[in-house]
């Protein structure tokens, strides 16, 4: 019997990434997130079509994220396809939220958009779905769907960044979309995803949430970029407390490495050829 098997994926590193990781280690500069970051971030909404991106340490931050950033909630229902990744359901029930499952379409793999309406309640807040292997569920339907029911869209592009519907690239029919980097997809950083969208709003309350959960969006290395650092009134706080400083909810640490980011630049542009 052949022990010979066909490699489904695999990342693929080369010179280019080689150079870019030498290149980086040779600069002045921070170890954590700065300029690569920032470049990767714009890249990848230049590419998707969307105005705003952050990049987070895994995909499965990137969709917990995104589910914070819509407001999830306990008691809330997120309508998600009985054939996911665990970290969809997971990324739910972290809040005490509740992931209500829909079957999925055998010739597609995607969620059976004919049984979405049937699964929404006064209580659903969401729905969240990946493009299973890269195939693009249902936009338009799902769209409409959460137009006429006011929910929220969380596209999850894990296996889709590049694909397009409609020659419309997806991740920009949501109201926010994920992406993950992880060595399974398209481009890799080892780890590493990223949240993108439209939405100015959503991506500041997402990257508050990355971000320990401050207030301030003074990027690294900047101080009083709104000019009244000083000058401000925070509930019980004293007047002019260091605004860079104030933290207004829970949030995390959730960022890359620069040096992630310098990898994920040269792998970003052979993104095309894979």
């Amino acid at each position: 019997m052949s022990n010979d098997f066909i490699m489904q994926m695999r990342p693929l590193f080369g010179k280019e990434e080689k150079k870019a990781i030498c290149e980086y280690m040779d600069e002045d500069g921070f170890i954590t997130e700065f300029k690569h970051t920032e470049k990767f971030e714009q890249m990848i909404a230049d590419f998707t079509g969307a105005k705003h991106c952050i990049v987070v340490n895994n995909g499965t931050v990137s969709l917990t994220l995104a589910a914070m950033a819509v407001g999830v909630e306990s008691g809330d229902e997120v309508i998600v396809p009985n054939y996911t990744m665990i970290a969809t359901p997971n990324s739910i029930k972290m809040f005490g939220a509740i992931p209500v499952f829909v079957d999925v379409d055998l010739k597609t793999h995607n969620i059976n958009a004919d049984l979405i309406e049937e699964a929404i309640t006064p209580k659903t807040k969401a729905i969240m779905l990946a493009h299973t292997l890269g195939n693009p569920f249902n936009l338009k339907k799902i769209r409409e769907l959460c137009d006429k029911y006011n929910l929220w869209l969380v596209e999850d592009c894990c296996d889709a960044l590049g694909a397009k519907y409609d020659d419309i690239n997806v991740g920009t029919f949501g109201d926010i979309a994920t992406c993950s980097f992880y060595p399974a997809h398209h481009i890799t950083m080892g780890e590493g995803g990223a949240v993108f969208t439209k939405n100015s709003e959503l991506i500041s309350i997402a990257k508050s949430f990355r971000d320990w959960g401050k207030d301030c969006y003074c990027e690294p290395g900047c101080d009083n970029t709104c000019g009244k650092r000083f000058d401000q009134n925070f509930a019980n706080l004293p007047k002019g407390y260091d605004h860079k400083y104030t933290f207004s909810h829970l949030g995390y640490n959730l960022k890359i490495s620069d040096m992630q980011a310098a990898c994920g630049l040269a792998q970003l542009e052979r993104l095309p050829g894979f």
